[in-house]
Formats: structure tokens, C-alpha cells, sequence
């Protein structure tokens, strides 16, 4: 496996990722989430249009050529952050390579970047349902800090928990 930077040329293979490991995760339990129905295109185009971004780093874990997972982080956006602070929006890994260290990997590579642009604490939400992702983040080293917020783009306005991490060691 190998671990690498992206850019909107994997547009179309993260999106697959993506995809997958949601509809692993949450099909089945979180009405239309992922989004059912033919938005391949527009869902491609946006991860394009995000990778293009100055402020987005994503790296992508590959092997033999196939994109089996992704981490992408960037300033964070909550209204409570400081400039020192960063977000990890996405950590997502092919659910056929599930529990073969991608995840570790690609977590480790995106908290070193993090470091590498100076940031001293990395923030993320975690749906409360994903138990299998907050399992992973405690054993990482993230705390849950109390924040709560209502994840808008699910029908059922599923509750996230904010997790941190300092990076200053």
C-alpha cells in the first residue's frame, strides 16, 4: 500500500470510497443517506471542485493502482474555532479493506500534515451511531470535548459528537 496526495483526477475513485463506506455503515438505517438514486455525476464533480481547493490536503491510500481509502482535512469551520484548529471531514476506507491498518495509516498521515501546516489541535464529528468509527477515534487518541450539533443532511437530524486531539507533543 501506498499513501499520496490527491487531486481532482481521483475525483472519481474517492467518490466510490465514499459511497461505499457510508452505504456499509449507514444503509438500511439512516433514511436516504447515502443519497439513493443516479447523482454519480454531481456527487464526482463536487469531490473534484473540493480537491481543487487551496485549503483541502487529501491523501489516498492505494494499492496496485485502486484508491482504498481517504483522509482529507482543512481549517476548520466551526464557529468556535481558533486558528490553530483544524478538521478531519473525512476519513473513509473501502469496506473490503476494512481492518488491515488504512485507516491508522491514512489517520497518521493527515495528523502529520496537520502538524506540517501548523496546527495544534485536529477536530472531527462522528455521527453517535457510528459506533465502529468512535471506537477507532478513542483508540487513536481523540476525546469527545461535549460539543453536540444535529447533522442536517440526514432526514432524521442524527445527533454528531465533536472529537479532539492536540497535536502539540
Amino acid at each position: 500500500m501506498a499513501l499520496r496526495d490527491a487531486g481532482p483526477d481521483d475525483a472519481e475513485a474517492i467518490e466510490f470510497v465514499h459511497y461505499a463506506a457510508r452505504e456499509a455503515v449507514y444503509g438500511g438505517k439512516v433514511v436516504d443517506w447515502p443519497p439513493p438514486g443516479p447523482d454519480r455525476p454531481g456527487r464526482v464533480e463536487r469531490w473534484r471542485t473540493w480537491l481543487s481547493s487551496p485549503d483541502v490536503s487529501c491523501i489516498v491510500a492505494e494499492r496496485d493502482g485502486r484508491i482504498l481509502g481517504f483522509c482529507t482535512i482543512r481549517p476548520s469551520r466551526d464557529d468556535d474555532a481558533s486558528e490553530s484548529e483544524v478538521e478531519m471531514p473525512t476519513l473513509y476506507v473501502d469496506p473490503d479493506a476494512w481492518g488491515r491498518g488504512l485507516g491508522r495509516a491514512l489517520c497518521d498521515a493527515c495528523v502529520a500534515r496537520a502538524k506540517d501546516r501548523g496546527f495544534r489541535t485536529l477536530t472531527l464529528w462522528v455521527l453517535a451511531m457510528n459506533e465502529r468509527a468512535r471506537r477507532f477515534y478513542d483508540a487513536f487518541g481523540f476525546e469527545p470535548d461535549g460539543t453536540t450539533k444535529i447533522d442536517e443532511g440526514t432526514t432524521e437530524r442524527l445527533v454528531a459528537h465533536r472529537y479532539r486531539l492536540s497535536l502539540e507533543s
